[in-house]
């Protein structure tokens, strides 16, 4: 990547921000399988079944299972599968999962326990990185100034906010000269990105659980969230005139969001029947209030080559005749500073398990997220917040529900060894024509500070591992395998009239993790 922050800042905004919904859904879209090794392993459809930390954010009820102290560290490594040319960079990469600890105390008459648990989890690794080339005609100057030209009233003034053009990506791509009709209309051969994020988002889970006559467990837990995402992307474009020189363009962005975020978990497992051990259990989970902090430094450059006299590009196709020229290497750069609120949707979770002469258990789940009903605030000018209608609308109409279904086994083939199959199937929230339009203008997302987007396909997962107790202690081994691919666009092709090809990307990633425990 070249040297992000390589240009000196000339402007700094307040307002030139534009947080899209593919961008908010990169950011708390927990899809994958997190937790403890033996958690991982059975595929987390450990809801019903209960009895293991990481059912603290699953089903908090399940925490009441324990009838033990218990105390667990979880730690593994991940690397990605098929790295090809225009794929996903490789490289291991170590990582921390999980820390908790739980302590039981016996209850009275009806009440045979409760307990309080508490569990630091990763919830999101956002370590991710790629880089591809596009051959296509389409030019993401194209695609800028077409949204420009509607985003202007008949006063020259972008809506709403008349003094702050140069201010915006539009006012950075027009001082560069992107909107100079020859430097827009030649077409580029060839177009790159490379985008590498880092960070994760985490959570303390703190629970309370209830165990009444070993039937009904109850349990509520609050998760507090940490966000830390970090993502820079560096987009080039170049093409190579009659006389062999190049022309090109290139755009840095580098985004920082963090914050903290909170909410709640309520949980119930339930035995129907006294004298059998299948329960049946359900969650709901409140969204999480996030409180966040958006950064966003952008820089373009460009060189190209003019002859000011005759005032075109050094070569006429008409006359056949070349003329000296000068080269133009224009650089700008700005900030945009922004602190607002996002509300996730609500989940809800069913699940089903049971035991089999304690030699064998099994679990299913279910779990239904609205992500369309993400909601965002903005503040105001005169104080204090007000809701996004608009970027409401947006999110309904880019992102889609998603559907989780989950199972796992576990098989004691002896009394202290258990080996464990887990599947995940997970639906995309994102519509393989679905695309991300920055023509949507209000407070909070009038201007784009980025065009490029990526729609998922659906995530499977395949997990297994192996457990072992000696005495009080435990090690759990899990290997999760997630395949998902995806579709990259540096930009919609719409002003262009041409339909660009995306970047395929195979997002495979592997994992082991282990599980150092003991109960007492």
């Amino acid at each position: 990547m070249k040297k992000l922050f390589l240009l000196p800042l000339s402007l700094y905004s307040i307002f030139s921000f534009a947080q899209d919904p593919y961008l908010n859904n990169t950011l708390v879209n927990t899809s994958d399988l997190r937790g403890t090794s033996r958690f991982v392993a059975m595929g987390g459809a450990m809801g019903a079944l209960g009895a293991d930390i990481s059912t603290i954010s699953a089903n908090p009820a399940g925490i009441a299972m324990f009838t033990k102290n218990d105390m667990s560290f979880t730690a593994g490594a991940s690397w990605l599968g098929n790295n090809s040319a225009r794929g996903m960079a490789s490289g291991t990469q170590g990582h921390f999962d999980q820390i908790g600890a739980l302590a039981c105390f016996k209850g009275n008459g009806s009440i045979r326990n409760f307990n309080l648990a508490v569990n630091y989890q990763k919830k999101i690794d956002y370590n991710n990185c790629f880089y591809g080339e596009i051959a296509t005609q389409a030019s993401w100057a194209d695609q800028l100034d077409g949204l420009a030209a509607e985003a202007f009233d008949n006063r020259g003034y972008l809506y709403g906010r008349p003094d702050t053009y140069y201010n915006t990506l539009y006012g950075l791509a027009d001082g560069c000269g992107l909107f100079n009709d020859n430097i827009v209309k030649s077409p580029h051969d060839l177009n790159s990105t490379l985008s590498i994020t880092r960070g994760s988002l985490s959570a303390c889970d703190i629970n309370f659980s209830a165990n009444v006559d070993n039937r009904y467990f109850f349990g509520v837990t609050l998760g507090i969230d940490n966000m830390d995402f970090r993502r820079g992307t560096d987009y080039w474009e170049q093409r190579t005139d009659a006389l062999g020189d190049i022309h090109d363009f290139g755009y840095i962005n580098e985004q920082v969001i963090t914050g903290t975020g909170f909410n709640f978990k309520f949980g119930a497992i339930v035995r129907p029947f006294e004298t059998s051990p299948f329960r049946i259990g359900v969650t709901v989970e409140t969204p999480t209030w996030y409180r966040l902090k958006y950064v966003d430094d952008q820089s373009l450059t460009t060189k190209y080559y003019w002859d000011e006299k005759q005032q075109q590009l050094i070569y006429d196709p008409a006359q056949g005749v070349y003329y000296d020229h000068y080269v133009y290497d224009l650089s700008d750069s700005y900030i945009n500073y922004l602190e607002y609120r996002l509300n996730t949707p609500w989940k809800v979770r069913a699940q089903m398990g049971s035991t089999i002469s304690n030699n064998f258990a099994w679990g299913v789940e279910y779990e239904f997220a609205n992500y369309p009903g993400t909601t965002m605030r903005y503040p105001s000018e005169y104080g204090g917040t007000h809701f996004d209608e608009d970027f409401k609308f947006m999110t309904k109409t880019m992102l889609l529900p998603q559907h989780t279904l989950r199972a796992g086994v576990e098989f004691k083939p002896v009394s202290n060894l258990s080996l464990r199959l887990g599947y995940n199937y997970i639906t995309s929230t994102t519509g393989k024509d679905s695309y991300w339009d920055p023509y949507y203008s209000d407070n909070s997302l009038s201007y784009p500070t980025g065009l490029d987007y990526m729609n998922l396909s659906d995530t499977h997962i395949i997990a297994c591992g192996a457990g072992y107790r000696y005495k009080s202690f435990y090690l759990d081994l899990a290997y999760k395998y997630r395949h998902q691919s995806a579709e990259y666009y540096p930009f919609d092709s719409f002003y262009s009239n041409v339909d660009m090809s995306p970047l395929p990307l195979d997002l495979t990633r592997h994992s082991l993790t282990a599980t150092l425990g003991v109960r007492f």
